[in-house]
């Protein structure tokens, strides 16, 4: 996915280390699940896990894969699962992926197609099935995604018309096909005007604002009605944020509110899975036995996802005790891991916990995962099973494994040769599984898993009045000078003195972990410092002239305890140390850096001091290298931003992906003077606010999403407060999609900004070039951002000229069109392969165009950044070298064109899975729906 192979030796070596070390599977798996099968919390684990799994082609992510493909609900996970699939299986994935035509995002349904494309070329099979689905595809998704995969497989290139949605209407004046004129509208109407269909859809929109907005209205309303159309987002967990709106929702209705509810739910034959989920939560917590009779009899003999939504609901009444336990031997899988939720939430009774363990035992012949088997191996432990220990220990899953290692390593039924193994297994759940406190002393150190050496510290610390003083000091000292915080900060607790003197070792390691980077570092050493009775006679024997400690740290943090009572005392010592000769440099530029906390009556006690005291702070480090750096091209040349005043260079840095710092500021040596912020950019943000930024002479471009003169102002006083500053250079509204988002309110509420000094400029940015020319038609905007590259030239015939004209800056951006721009374009008929452009050649060519000042960049890496700055060296391209360009642009355009009418927008949105789910409630008219988001 990115330049060079960074990315492909990253996955190689993940694949590696899953090979090495089979636990890594674990981080695959429902996530759904709360139990310890997976963390489903760590989204970013979930996908890291699935993509090597694929690269080391290893089936066993193929029903991990099918899960996610239906339940996961962050959206590049799935699309890591459909890749993984696709390498692992091959052909065998097959149902997968056409599965996966149908998902709600298109970069999933993109990551199935890409796959299909390469399994059908030689295969009748594959092209089978895609057309069986799409003959059977009564949304439309999969058949758009068929036509698209038709033409790849044939070769053909025209691009088929884009399926439309059918037409939506609203009430009048609230439609709009951009989110933040609909989040404003809606703020104003009358609650009661608005279709409670259209706040449940929304509830699924990708604008956060219109989300809460909806959130809200749909509880001012207090509906029964919409509350149970909302309950219809709980059955489609692929739609981002939708079913967490609703939840959010549901969490605030009262008692007289979610019981009537959850029995309408109830009532319904059948209810669906995600409905009845939370029906059955609040019937066995407040139902009356009626209800409750209801909800077991589904448990007992629903369908497989209704039986295991009642299972879910009767967790929380514990007389249905028997119902559950039942549910551990259930023929469906899902049933199963409904129930196993109870278990891996440790029922609090004992009487109850011992009961779950005996179903558990008993459900053992049918234990078929991974997450069945560990909560099998739990129960044996805690029961004492030692049969079942045995075989556990032998399990597949190494996660099994160590629960029935650690089982029977603190009972002592684990033979030494068997534990001495296990000590030196690859796996580190292996490992930790079987550490005892001696075993630790040399974990803590040289292990390398840090979860382990976390696991061996906390050992030693608790039973380390066991241990040899010597060994626990030696783990000590070693651990203080580990790279991970929490290792020091518990070797500080270990050398804290007991009833022994404090070993000289062990204050010099207190003396360099009390001025330690981490704050818990420091306070623990700190707190061990203070524990030391004779600590201001050891710190001035370290201070010996005629014995001096010579390690510089050990001698600075010497003088800050010294030093830091503040009295006479103190103060003459300070004095003494800075005589000269006294101390090196390093020491002596500590020290001089204290007196800047003394009082001001402290140098009339001691004049010498007033001496030493610096003007102002020293910088906190020196600045670090980098390599290779970027030198500033002789004679950049900043550009007229319209007739703004501003002045800009070539290029826009944005700080999108996350470049560090230091990264900014290497642009900022090479002549890039502005900057692209939003404030989720943290790494930008913290350069923008350090000096190297350099303020005065540095053009900002922030921008807002929301709309009407209130918010706008509200971003604008956000912004100068999150970055410190008094004001913002240029502020756009960012991604207009139509007129009534450049409302005349919203235009003079600019420029109030503007003449009250907070704005320099303003303007907006949009994708629909009709729309920037209709509004710089209508009102003098100072500033227009559009997309612009060798792919989407059309901005040159209009827009740019009218820009030009009416003294308009443009900035630009997409200028490699996502990195489509830097791939070959395939050969169609008698035409070539093109040979693609470099990124800066990219850059270049929107520079070239009359009335750009500008491009956005946004650097993935920094070896992207120093390359990309080689265009403000060189910013336009030779009018020869611009048709060779433009016809790779066009060929990358008709492969665009051909995939956005049949993946990209094709039907299949939130707005669309609603409408699937709303097919048997003829009540819900399907044009109070409001507009598919464009994503």
């Amino acid at each position: 996915e990115g330049k060079g192979g960074g990315k492909g030796t990253t996955l190689a070596a993940e694949a590696l280390s899953i090979r090495r070390n089979p636990a890594k599977i674990r981080g695959v798996g429902d996530p759904g699940s709360e139990g310890p099968e997976l963390f489903p919390e760590a989204i970013s684990l979930r996908d890291l896990a699935e993509r090597p799994l694929g690269a080391l082609e290893s089936r066993d992510v193929l029903p991990h894969a099918a899960r996610a493909i239906r339940k996961e609900p962050v959206w590049w996970v799935r699309r890591s699962a459909v890749r993984a699939a696709a390498a692992a299986g091959g052909k065998d994935a097959l149902p997968l992926l056409v599965a996966s035509l149908a998902d709600p995002f298109w970069r999933v349904r993109h990551a199935a197609v890409q796959a299909l494309v390469v399994l059908g070329e030689d295969d009748s099979d594959v092209r089978d099935a895609v057309s069986h689905a799409a003959a059977n595809d009564p949304t439309g998704t999969v058949s758009s995604a068929a036509h698209y995969l038709g033409a790849a497989w044939s070769g053909a290139a025209e691009t088929p018309a884009a399926t439309a949605s059918l037409p939506v209407l609203l009430s009048e004046g609230l439609a709009d096909e951009d989110p933040a004129v609909v989040t404003a509208r809606l703020e104003k109407v009358d609650p009661s005007a608005v279709p409670a269909a259209a706040l449940v859809a929304w509830l699924g929109d990708p604008h956060a604002a219109l989300r809460a907005l909806a959130r809200r209205r749909l509880r001012e309303r207090n509906d029964p009605d919409a509350f149970l159309l909302a309950l219809r987002w709980l059955d489609e967990p692929r739609v981002p944020h939708a079913a967490a709106e609703v939840r959010a929702v549901l969490d605030r209705l009262g008692s007289r509110e979610d019981l009537p509810l959850a029995r309408r739910v109830l009532a319904a034959d059948p209810p669906s899975p995600g409905a009845l989920a939370w029906a059955a939560e609040v019937l066995a917590v407040r139902g009356s036995a009626e209800d409750l009779a209801r909800v077991r009899g589904l448990a007992k003999s629903g369908a497989p996802e209704l039986r295991a939504a009642a299972v879910t609901g009767l967790l929380r009444d514990q007389r249905s005790l028997p119902i559950v336990l039942g549910a551990l031997d259930d023929p469906d899988e899902d049933v199963r891991a409904a129930a196993l939720a109870g278990w891996e939430h440790r029922p609090g009774s004992p009487r109850i916990l011992a009961a779950w363990a005996e179903a558990l035992l008993a459900a053992a012949p049918s234990a078929v995962s991974a997450r069945e088997r560990r909560a099998v191996a739990e129960a044996a432990a805690l029961l004492g099973d030692d049969p079942l220990l045995a075989r556990a220990v032998a399990d597949a899953d190494p996660a099994t494994r160590a629960i029935a290692l650690a089982a029977r390593a603190a009972s002592g039924d684990l033979p030494p040769a068997e534990g001495a193994r296990a000590l030196a297994d690859e796996d580190p759940w292996i490992r930790a599984a079987v550490q005892d406190p001696v075993a630790a002393l040399s974990a803590v150190v040289s292990d390398p898993d840090p979860g382990v050496r976390r696991q061996a510290m906390m050992l030693v610390f608790r039973h380390h009045e066991a241990l040899a003083p010597d060994d626990v000091r030696a783990a000590a000292l070693a651990s203080a000078l580990a790279p991970d915080p929490f290792l020091r900060a518990r070797a500080a607790d270990l050398l804290a003195p007991a009833d022994d003197p404090l070993h000289p070792d062990a204050l010099r390691a207190l003396l360099r972990l009390s001025q330690d980077r981490t704050p818990m570092v420091r306070a623990a050493a700190a707190s061990a410092l203070e524990g030391v009775v004779d600590l201001e006679d050891r710190l001035l024997g370290l201070l010996d002239p005629s014995k001096p400690e010579p390690d510089e740290a050990v001698r600075t943090s010497a003088y800050t305890w010294l030093l830091r009572d503040g009295d006479d005392r103190a103060l003459a010592r300070l004095a003494a140390a800075l005589s000269p000769g006294a101390e090196g440099a390093l020491v002596k530029a500590h020290l001089e850096a204290l007196t800047l906390v003394l009082p001001d009556e402290a140098f009339a006690k001691q004049p010498s001091l007033v001496q030493h005291r610096p003007a102002s702070p020293p910088a906190a480090e020196p600045p670090r290298k980098r390599a290779p750096a970027a030198a500033r091209p002789e004679g950049v040349l900043l550009r007229p931003l319209g007739t703004t005043g501003l002045f800009v260079s070539p290029l826009v840095v944005s700080g999108a992906h996350g470049l560090v710092a230091s990264s900014f500021a290497d642009a900022r040596d090479a002549g890039v003077n502005a900057f692209f912020w939003e404030p989720r950019y943290h790494e930008l943000t913290r350069f923008l606010r350090s000096r190297r930024a350099g303020r005065d002479r540095l053009v900002l471009v922030a921008g807002t999403y929301h709309s009407g003169p209130d918010a706008l102002r509200a971003d604008v006083e956000r912004t100068l407060a999150r970055l410190r500053i008094d004001w913002i250079d240029v502020f756009l509204l960012f991604w207009v999609r139509s007129p009534d988002r450049l409302a005349d309110d919203d235009y003079d509420a600019l420029a109030r900004l503007r003449d009250e000094g907070k704005l320099r400029a303003f303007g907006f940015s949009t994708h629909d070039r009709a729309v920037a020319v209709g509004a710089l038609q209508k009102r003098p905007w100072p500033v227009v951002m559009t997309r612009h590259s060798a792919a989407h030239p059309g901005a040159e015939t209009q827009l740019l000229p009218e820009a030009l004209a009416r003294g308009t800056g443009v900035l630009t951006f997409t200028a490699t069109s996502y990195g489509r721009l830097l791939r070959p374009a395939s050969s169609s008929g008698d035409a070539p392969e093109t040979t693609p452009p470099t990124a800066p050649d990219c850059y270049r060519y929107s520079l070239t165009q009359p009335g750009v000042s500008a491009t956005l960049t946004a650097p993935r890496s920094h070896r992207e950044l120093v390359e990309n700055l080689t265009v403000l060296a060189r910013p336009t391209l030779p009018e020869d070298a611009l048709p060779a360009l433009r016809a790779h642009g066009e060929r990358i355009r008709a492969e665009t064109r051909r995939f956005d009418a049949l993946v990209r927008r094709a039907p299949g949105g939130p707005r669309d899975r609603l409408r699937a789910l709303l097919e048997e409630d003829t009540t819900r008219p399907d044009e109070a729906l409001p507009p598919e988001p464009k994503m």
